[in-house]
């Protein structure tokens, strides 16, 4: 995950895609104790599913990317705060650590004989008109406006977009596969 800037801060216009390194924040668990951490993401996470993972571990990341209202409420008032509370405390505790330098993040999907494998990274704005990267077709306003408060209250990525490209025009379509083995590992941290 990817805690933000000031909203203030300048945003880059940049003549093509930019990915920067960044210091990410991180589950200090590795092997099987970082698995019951992990989730599927949000908007694949059903009720139950949602309570299984909640009741596997005290430190699911399923308590960061779907909080619950403490009263249980649908209305989301405070859920998002919630959420920004839980992050502060796990980064306090050491239950999630930054990385000590800025660095790029190798992320590999496995499945049925298939490796996709991308990185993770800081991506600069660009004006929409530039196609430099292309918007997500067909998002429901429902949706964007509850990630966009809960990265608000947060003021971190949560949950980095998975976008694919081939190297030629147009770029892939996304992929998720929410099942496949997952890792994830650190480029070296740049030299200046």
């Amino acid at each position: 995950m990817r805690v933000m800037v000031a909203s203030d801060a300048a945003v880059p216009v940049p003549a093509g895609l930019v990915l920067a390194p960044f210091r990410a924040a991180r589950f200090a668990a590795a092997g099987p104790e970082l698995a019951a951490l992990t989730s599927p993401p949000y908007d694949v996470i059903d009720d139950d599913e949602r309570a299984e993972l909640e009741a596997a571990a005290e430190h699911n990341a399923v308590r960061l990317i779907l909080p619950r209202d403490p009263d249980s409420a649908d209305d989301g008032a405070d859920r998002y705060e919630r959420a920004a509370r839980t992050l502060r405390r796990w980064l306090a505790s050491g239950v999630l650590v930054r990385d000590t330098s800025p660095r790029l993040y190798v992320y590999e999907q496995r499945q049925d004989g298939h490796v996709q494998r991308g990185l993770v990274g800081a991506l600069a704005l660009a004006d929409p008109d530039a196609q430099i990267v292309l918007p997500h077709e067909n998002t429901m306003a429902g949706p964007v406006s509850d990630r966009l408060a809960l990265t608000r209250a947060t003021a971190a990525n949560l949950e980095p977009i998975f976008l694919l490209y081939d190297g030629a025009a147009p770029p892939a379509r996304p992929s998720r596969l929410p099942c496949a083995p997952n890792r994830s590992w650190t480029s070296a941290p740049p030299t200046v």
